[in-house]
Parts: structure tokens; C-alpha cells; sequence
């Protein structure tokens, strides 16, 4: 259960503390990249220290360390460990999730148009002799986006939990519902949504999901994680599987081969990244800590902080303030957003510039002070 916490501002203060940048700029980017926190840091330094002076870990600690992370992931979205597969990045997980469905010729996958690249360009290289057909989810009740473009051959159905840009987010828990009774699978890039909201997949029953470990669960890049749900197990091919896949019991005896996992985990290939994992698990266990429902009341109160405040200065706001909302609000279009970026870069403080906007996406540990700095900077500029 979460932990409540007593005094927020003091807790707050400590949360400060475990991340570094905050003495360095006001760093409202974390729907580009997330900074690293001390406990990831140190956590990765102990694997450096093990592999300068040892070369490796011990057999049972390297597994015994894999486990834990995976542990610590599958309670993060209250899933079990083997339905997870640690990976490298989102791109890996959808990937692994849409070449291993039991696709055949001429099936047809839906697959949201306002998707963020990384998931573009898998479902364009990857799925050959399957038909892809790209439909708008934005501003959309989702059961009817998919109704509107059903077919028999309809498969699958491949979302962003939230517009990368805009920040909207898509009701899966009503879409799981309709794709479940209509036998589709859901595949979910859960990348700007997953460390800024609960997101719960006892709840939400969608089919996959993949999250990089690089922007709200604060890296390391090289990190994340894809959610296959149990009941997929059986029925999926094994296209990504390899000798790590299997549970092998130590590296002396390759006379005998282990079977691949029946779950998850034979989606792991060979050798992994353990000290990206290690950050990566030290960097969750911050958030469940805290608690992600504090997390998401904490970024929910500055989102609507930042909203109020632009919406006074008459800036235009491409996000809508439908809830739920994620952490991200981008104002614009504008008419010098590259020169606006540019000054708020010289003043200290961090955001991404996406063409003619410029996107704000606070964390738990930010403060309604800088907020109100951005502000401060912000009326100057239009004044």
C-alpha cells in the first residue's frame, strides 16, 4: 500500500535532494528525458565498482539482481514478475509485442495516426504481407475510433497512453474493455504516461505494454520494460527469444540446455544491461516510495498550476484539460516558439521545442515556485 505522507513539504524538500539538476536549472523536460537520480547514480557505481574489480557478479547475485528489478517493475503497474520483459527502450518492447502475435496474411492492424515515431516505424518495417491502416484517436472516444474502422480481420490495435505533443490521454481501461470482448489485442507504448500516472494493469487489462525507462521513470537510456499479460503466454510466437530466455541454473554445465520461460521471459535475449537495470529499478523504487498516487496528485496540482497561469497570460494551449491528464502541457502554435525556447534555455530553465510549440512536463519533486519563475520569464517575454 502506498505510504501517506505526514508533511509534505518536508518530504518534498527530501525528494529535492535525491535529484541533482534541481541545483542546476528548472527542469520541467521530464516527457524527453529524466534526470538521474543520487540512488540510481549510486546503484550504478556499485555495479562499476563489482566489474573494475571482480569483472563480473556472482551467478546467483546477477540472477538474483535481474529478479528484483523485474519485481520492482511488475509492482510499479501492480503486474506479476513474469509478465514482464526487461528491455532497452519502447522500441524493443513493440517490437517483441506486435512480431510475436499470431498475425497472419491480410490481417489488419489499427494503429493510432498520431503515434509518436518510435512506433511508426516498427509498425511500417516489421509486419510484412499485414495490413496497416492508420486512424485519428485524438479528441476521439477510442471503442468508437475502433468501431468505425472494424473488420473481421481486424487483429490488433496499437495506441499511445498519451499524445506525446498535445498530452492527451486515451481511455484504455474502456478500450481493453471492447478489445477483450471483440478478441483484439492491444498493444500499449506506455512511455508518457508510466511514472507520471497510476497505471494499474489489474485494472487496465490491456494486452502489452512497453515503456523506455528514459523520461518519467528517470533512466538510465538503455532501459524499460514491456507487460505481456498472462493470458497471451500460450499463444504467442518466439521471434525474440535466445539462450537467456531459459532458466539456467549457472554458466558451467552448457551440456544440458534449459527450456525457454513459458511467460515473459524468454523474450530476453542474452546479455544484459545490469547496471542500466540496476539505475533504472533504484529510480522506480523512489516512486513507489512515495507512492504513485502522490506522484500523480503532485504533477496533476502543477500541470493545472502551469494551465491556469499560461491561460492568464493568453498564451494558446494545445492541451486539452479534459482529465485525466498526464504531466504535460504545450502551449502554442507560436509565432517565435524557437526564439521563446531559446530565452527560456538562457534563463535556466529546460523544455522541449516541438515545431511551432514549446511542451512543459513537471515531475513530483518540481514546485509551484518555479512554476511560477517560468511565468515570471513568460510575461516579460509578451510584455
Amino acid at each position: 500500500m502506498d505510504r501517506e505522507l505526514k508533511d509534505p513539504e518536508f518530504d518534498l524538500a527530501g525528494l529535492r535532494r535525491l535529484f541533482p539538476i534541481t541545483q542546476e536549472c528548472v527542469y520541467f523536460n521530464h516527457a524527453a528525458t529524466g534526470p538521474m537520480s543520487l540512488p540510481a547514480r549510486r546503484a550504478i557505481e556499485e555495479c562499476i565498482e563489482v566489474y573494475s574489480k571482480r569483472a563480473e557478479y556472482d551467478t546467483d547475485e546477477y540472477f538474483s539482481l535481474v529478479a528484483q528489478a523485474r519485481s520492482v517493475v511488475a509492482r510499479l503497474i501492480n503486474a506479476q514478475p513474469e509478465e514482464i520483459v526487461l528491455t532497452h527502450n519502447t522500441s524493443q518492447g513493440i517490437f517483441i509485442a506486435l512480431s510475436n502475435l499470431p498475425l497472419v496474411e491480410n490481417d489488419v492492424v489499427l494503429v493510432m495516426e498520431d503515434v509518436f515515431p518510435a512506433v511508426r516505424y516498427i509498425v511500417d518495417n516489421n509486419l510484412p504481407n499485414i495490413e496497416k491502416r492508420f486512424v485519428s484517436f485524438i479528441g476521439k472516444d477510442p471503442v468508437e475510433a475502433v468501431k468505425a474502422n472494424m473488420t473481421g480481420r481486424v487483429k490488433a490495435v496499437v495506441v499511445d497512453h498519451v499524445q506525446f505533443l498535445s498530452g492527451e490521454t486515451i481511455d484504455l481501461e474502456r478500450l481493453a474493455d471492447f478489445t477483450r470482448r471483440e478478441r483484439i489485442y492491444l498493444v500499449v507504448d506506455g512511455i508518457q504516461g508510466i511514472g507520471a500516472m497510476e497505471f494499474d494493469v489489474s485494472r487496465v487489462k490491456v494486452d502489452f505494454v512497453a515503456c523506455g525507462g528514459a523520461k518519467w521513470l528517470f533512466g538510465p537510456s538503455g532501459t524499460g520494460f514491456l507487460y505481456i499479460h498472462k493470458r497471451n503466454f500460450e499463444v504467442l510466437r518466439t521471434q525474440h527469444s535466445g539462450w537467456l530466455g531459459a532458466p539456467w541454473p549457472g554458466f558451467e554445465d552448457f551440456t544440458h540446455w534449459p527450456r525457454l520461460y513459458p511467460d515473459a521471459r524468454k523474450y530476453e535475449m542474452g546479455t544484459r544491461n545490469i547496471m542500466g537495470i540496476r539505475g533504472f529499478a533504484a529510480n522506480i523504487e523512489i516512486l513507489l516510495e512515495y507512492g504513485m498516487n502522490n506522484v500523480q496528485a503532485r504533477i496533476t496540482a502543477l500541470r493545472g498550476h502551469l494551465r491556469r497561469s499560461f491561460e492568464k497570460l493568453g498564451l494558446p494551449i494545445l492541451t486539452s484539460d479534459r482529465a485525466p491528464g498526464s504531466g504535460i502541457v504545450t502551449v502554442g502554435p507560436l509565432q517565435d516558439a524557437k526564439g521563446l525556447h531559446r530565452h527560456l534555455r538562457e534563463s535556466g530553465i529546460v523544455v522541449s521545442l516541438r515545431d511551432q510549440y514549446i511542451r512543459f512536463s513537471p515531475h513530483f519533486y518540481n514546485t509551484e515556485g518555479e512554476v511560477d519563475r517560468i511565468v515570471a520569464i513568460l510575461a516579460r517575454c509578451r510584455g
